[in-house]
This record gives C-alpha cells, sequence and structure tokens, in this order.
C-alpha cells in the first residue's frame, strides 16, 4: 500500500467514525473545561441562530431541558446548581464537586450537538521550598504536598537570575553553586489551568552557618585579638626599636 493510499484510507476511516458519532449524537469536536472543586464553570456556546429547545446531558443523563414558552426543567443532582443562559444556551454549574467530572452536551436543532468534556481539580496548595547542599552544589525542590492529586495539570517556572540557577532533573527543582551570592531569594511559581502559587527562599537558609560562614567567623577572634593587643600596647606605651645611643655628659 503507497503512502497515498495509506493516507486517503485512514481519512476514510476518521469520516465513518465521525459519521457514526454524529448519528450517535456525539460530535467528534470536544472541548476539555476545568473546575475548581466548590466552585463553578461555564460550558460556553456561540450561536447566532435562536434557540427554540435545549437539553444539557451528563454522560447521557438530563442535566436540564426547556422549550420556548416553558420553564427550565432542572434533574438532580443538579438542583439549584445550575444556570442556563436561554440567549446564547450557555450552561453553568455552581458548587463543583468531583462527582460532577463528566462529559457533558447541548443537544439542540437549532445548532447541532456540543460537547465538552470536564475535569474538577482541587485547588492549588501553596508550594513549599526546600534545598539540599552538596559538596559544590545547592539543589532547591519546589514541593506540592503529595495529597494534592492533580499533578498532572501542573507546570513550574523559576524567577532568578540566568546565571545563577540551572535546571534539575525536572522543572521543579533548580541547581545553584555555593559560591554564588547566597543573599539573593528566588521564587517558584506553579500553575494550575485554573490558578498559580508563587512561594520564595533566601538561599542563605540554605547553608548552615558552620559552611557557609566558617572562614567569617575564624576571621573575627582574630580581629578581635589583634585589637587587644594594640590598645594594650597603646596604653603601655609602644617599645622603641633599636637601640638607644647614649650621650655623654660634657662636664
Amino acid at each position: 500500500m503507497t503512502a497515498g493510499s495509506g493516507c486517503g484510507w485512514a481519512a476514510g476511516v476518521l469520516g465513518v467514525v465521525c459519521l457514526a458519532l454524529q448519528f450517535d449524537s456525539i460530535s467528534c469536536d470536544s472541548q476539555k473545561m476545568f473546575g475548581t472543586v466548590n466552585g463553578s464553570v461555564t460550558f460556553p456556546i456561540s450561536s447566532s441562530v435562536p434557540f427554540t429547545e435545549i437539553m444539557w446531558t451528563k454522560n447521557r443523563d438530563k442535566v436540564l431541558e426547556w422549550e420556548a414558552g416553558s420553564p427550565i426543567r432542572v434533574f438532580p443532582p443538579f438542583v439549584d446548581r445550575v444556570h442556563l443562559d436561554t440567549t446564547s444556551g450557555s450552561l453553568t454549574i455552581f458548587n463543583l464537586t468531583a462527582s460532577d467530572e463528566a462529559d457533558y452536551r447541548l443537544d439542540s436543532l437549532s445548532t447541532g450537538d456540543t460537547l465538552f468534556i470536564l475535569k474538577v481539580i482541587g485547588p492549588l496548595p501553596s508550594p513549599t521550598l526546600n534545598c539540599t547542599l552538596a559538596a559544590e552544589d545547592i539543589t532547591v525542590n519546589c514541593r506540592i504536598p503529595e495529597s494534592y492529586e492533580f499533578t498532572q495539570y501542573l507546570n513550574y517556572s523559576w524567577n532568578c537570575f540566568p546565571a545563577l540557577c540551572k535546571n534539575g532533573s525536572n522543572m521543579s527543582e533548580v541547581l545553584i553553586k555555593k559560591n554564588n551570592d547566597l543573599s539573593q531569594e528566588i521564587h517558584c511559581t506553579v500553575k494550575s489551568p485554573l490558578s498559580k502559587q508563587t512561594s520564595s527562599l533566601v538561599l542563605a537558609t540554605c547553608v548552615p552557618d558552620g559552611a557557609h560562614s566558617r572562614y567569617r567567623f575564624a576571621i573575627i577572634p582574630a580581629v578581635a585579638l589583634v585589637a587587644g593587643i594594640t590598645f594594650f600596647l597603646f596604653k603601655r606605651g609602644f617599645p622603641k626599636c633599636g637601640r638607644e645611643t647614649e650621650s655623654t655628659d660634657p662636664s
């Protein structure tokens, strides 16, 4: 089979699949949406054709249905938790729970079917920065609590000088040389599809005082000792260097 005929065969199969899905009232096009637990999400619909009837479903179960001239009928568990814009056809769900994660579909003779895939994620916690010290490097890790179940949706970014920070084995860590200016502060930003959180760390806190300031603290006693000796000699009078020349009494 040639490459051209192979591509044509694949396109034909895709067309048949889409046609079959349309007969099953499922659109080949879908939009992925994200919502936060206890938050809200709106499935946007844009249509220039006025609606005369609308039905929204969740995995084939009815969420609500409406016909022009009739009130909106809402089905459990969405009673008092949804809003339908009968002009645009958009659906808003409030007080989201994990069980709301599903495929939602607008069925309407006015616009056809529109499919949305809803992912419900937990609120993003603040990251924690911690560091480990090796021979010459400091590794700074940006961590989200292990109890957070949606790490597959997260992205990490760092705010620090490129000459200071180098990427580690993954985007949640950076490597820093100990001989850099450790008085600087670095920032880690974690982004989810809906929000972001930032935490910071002063690099000097990564290095124990004994390792980072050994030379500095060794100098301080020496300086104090020299200052003490100088003060003592000043009070006693400095000794004269060399031998004094004896003077003869002319008388």
